[in-house]
């Protein structure tokens, strides 16, 4: 009887030996981020209920979300009070698209704990992706009031106000989460938006450039420097950022257009040209401002035959653009070398627009070219 005694407590030592090796083996291989095999020796130990919180987050690591929910479930049932086990799964359900879920776990949380920031926030977030974006404020909110530092809640309220113009609340919201993180990119950008919207562009430079200072050189920062710079007469500055915005972009017909009406500033005709025609070819919607401006282009660099053309396609895109009917006349008048072709075509355009506003500018050019042609007969 004794012998046996001796026996069983050897195969015990030897049980709850191995049952240490196996879970320190499993913690090492979790700690090393080797979840795969983690989970392996994990569901390796007698008692794996103790560690379903781990073999849940190990899931979650791998991207098996389902299987994360399915652990987590298990471990909240084994640890009811675990608060953290259960907030861990809510944010789960909440990746994983499971909103319902995940509020009604955040509720819980709540009535359990009311002065956690996170909860309110997660609970904002869940909002947001069920398109309940008010009661999703509210909850923001409520976050921000238990912690003004929250720099992710505070991003979500300003964002709102951005979203609403509510400009005075974006900067409010803004400047109190860069007095505790003063290089949040995201809240730089919100405020970069938000004088960018305003049409504040030397306050809307600054802030992109800080952006940049911070390696955001991404193309939505480049193109928004560019068009900034062209609003203030930077033209040359304009270029370097919409063609930097191209470069990661080469597809972006707007920019393409953009960088074109900036070279045009600076008179490189040509350059203008290219990039103006290249936005044509890209784009599928109307056209007639791109032709348009191909043709004022065509004019500036002294071909009007181009130009003509230019603003005949801007009247097929728009027929009821007077202004590109009155360019292409124009254009005609100095292009036709006879008198009575030019006569033809100011009384076609008067014919056409009786009242506009164009008529007079023609009559007088056209009186011009009578004035002139008298004057070499009598000479």
């Amino acid at each position: 009887m004794k012998t046996f005694s001796v026996i069983v407590s050897i195969l015990l030592f030897v049980s709850v030996n191995a049952q240490t090796s196996i879970l320190e083996t499993a913690d090492s291989l979790y700690n090393h981020g080797n979840y795969t095999k983690a989970i392996q020796f994990y569901n390796q130990l007698d008692n794996t209920a103790d560690y379903t919180d781990k073999i849940a987050k190990s899931y979650q690591y791998l991207g098996n979300y389902d299987q994360a929910v399915g652990y987590y479930n298990k471990a909240v049932l084994n640890s009811p009070n675990n608060l953290l086990f259960k907030f861990e799964l809510s944010k789960l359900l909440f990746q994983n698209g499971q909103l319902v879920q995940a509020k009604n776990h955040l509720m819980d949380l709540i009535k359990a704990n009311q002065s956690n920031p996170n909860y309110y926030y997660y609970l904002g977030l869940v909002g947001n992706a069920s398109d309940d974006f008010e009661t999703a404020q509210k909850n923001f909110l409520k976050a921000f009031q238990l912690d003004q530092t929250h720099q992710k809640v505070i991003f979500e309220l300003a964002k709102y106000s951005l979203q609403k113009r509510a400009f005075k609340k974006v900067e409010d919201y803004i400047n109190i989460g860069l007095e505790t993180y003063p290089n949040n990119k995201q809240l730089i950008g919100l405020i970069a938006q938000k004088y960018y919207l305003n049409n504040e562009y030397h306050e809307s430079i600054s802030q992109f450039l800080k952006l940049l200072d911070l390696g955001e050189t991404t193309k939505f920062v480049y193109e928004k420097l560019g068009y900034c710079y062209g609003k203030v007469y930077y033209y040359s500055k304009a270029v370097k950022y919409l063609d930097l915005a191209l470069k990661l972009d080469p597809k972006d017909a707007n920019n393409h257009y953009l960088l074109g009406i900036n070279y045009e500033q600076i008179r490189e005709y040509d350059l203008a040209e290219k990039h103006v025609l290249e936005a044509i070819k890209l784009q599928d919607q109307s056209l007639d401002e791109q032709y348009a401006k191909l043709g004022v282009l065509y004019n500036l660099q002294d071909k009007p035959d181009q130009a003509i053309q230019a603003f005949t396609n801007a009247i097929k895109e728009n027929p009821k653009s007077e202004s590109n009917y009155f360019f292409r006349t124009f254009t005609k008048l100095d292009y036709f070398k006879d008198l009575d072709a030019k006569q033809k075509e100011v009384e076609k355009y008067i014919n056409q627009f009786p009242d506009s506003k164009y008529s007079e500018i023609l009559k007088v050019k056209l009186a011009t070219y009578k004035s002139e042609k008298f004057q070499n007969k009598t000479e």
